[in-house]
């Protein structure tokens, strides 16, 4: 296997605490206050999903022979408590394609979710729904 791109980033202080990277390119506070304009772990996981899942659909596009224009993918991502007091979380994948059936459409998210890191590194272990809108 080729390592095509590694990344690193340094957490401290936990949920409320600060992520940056070491070059110093990149720094948000953590804050589980839930107000407007709060950044938790899951925001920052669903940006990141949503970005590699949107990347994988345009590849599945492309292999296809069809073209995506105006493609948009909103990740939304649920941290919930199961009765044990343990945590899991839910992903929806949700993609604007405009121009494209729906069967056309859902096709393509279900390539892309073969194939996207975030999801096989996320299969098996929460559960992803993916849909239009």
């Amino acid at each position: 296997m080729k390592t095509i791109h590694v990344a690193e980033m340094i957490a401290q202080g936990g949920r409320d605490g600060q992520v940056e990277s070491p070059e110093g390119g990149f720094a948000v506070q953590l804050s589980t206050d839930e107000q407007p304009g709060s950044v938790t772990p899951e925001h920052l996981f669903a940006g990141a999903y949503a970005a590699c899942f949107l990347g994988a659909v345009e590849n599945a596009a492309r292999k296809s022979h069809l073209t995506v224009n105006g493609l948009t993918v909103v990740a939304r991502v649920h941290l919930d408590e199961d009765e044990r007091g343990g945590y899991n979380l839910n992903v929806d994948l949700r993609a604007t394609m405009p121009g494209f059936e729906e069967t056309k459409a859902q096709h393509l998210l279900n390539l892309a979710h073969q194939s996207c890191p975030y999801s096989k590194a996320t299969r098996g272990n929460i559960n992803v729904t993916l849909g239009t809108d």
